[in-house]
């Protein structure tokens, strides 16, 4: 029968002697992989991109425009299943690259609609600046927008950008604007 030579490696023999090796802890990774913005300072993981420049660039746009909000959803002008990098609005605005989305900013917030597949997701790609809506029909955001937006203030959007269906409940905002040249 072989033996093992532990004379090498004392310190091992100690380690393992001690349990360091033995039984790993559990962690939580769904704890620590996902923003936490409610503590300070807030948590933000490595996947998270900050967004703090693209915000205040289109805030700037926005008030040049007298836009109150701005609607950005995930599409091109074709309506494409699968998009160009150069139409990935929503993605360079947020962080946030998953297929499924709308993003809403207005003057003090910014919100992301999506689907439960891409909470998470979301989650880890979003800063603090965002806040994260699970809803995803479009009748929340028009909500959200009719809470937020003040009344006279003007919502912009790009027409090219909206099919018929995804424009028909956002008639019921008065002061929706038609923004034909890109913010950004």
């Amino acid at each position: 029968m072989a033996q093992a030579h532990w004379g090498c490696c004392p310190w091992l023999v100690l380690l393992c002697a001690l349990g360091a090796w033995g039984h790993p802890k559990s962690v939580d990774l769904k704890a620590e992989d996902v923003r936490n913005c409610l503590i300070s300072p807030p948590y933000l993981p490595v996947t998270v991109v900050n967004t703090t420049a693209q915000l205040t660039a289109l805030r700037q746009q926005m008030h040049i425009q007298n836009l109150f909000a701005y609607i950005i959803p995930e599409t091109d002008a074709h309506m494409s299943e699968y998009i160009g990098t150069r139409d990935k609005r929503r993605a360079w605005m947020t962080g946030f690259t998953g297929s499924a989305g709308t993003a809403v900013v207005t003057m003090g917030k910014a919100g992301l609609w999506t689907d439960s597949r891409y909470w998470t997701q979301a989650e880890r790609q979003m800063d603090c600046n965002w806040e994260l809506h699970k809803e995803v029909d479009t009748a929340s955001i028009v909500v959200w927008l009719l809470t937020e937006v003040p009344a006279g203030k003007r919502v912009g959007f790009d027409p090219f950008l909206f099919s018929i269906g995804m424009f028909f409940p956002f008639l019921h905002l008065s002061t929706a604007t038609r923004v034909t040249q890109p913010l950004w």
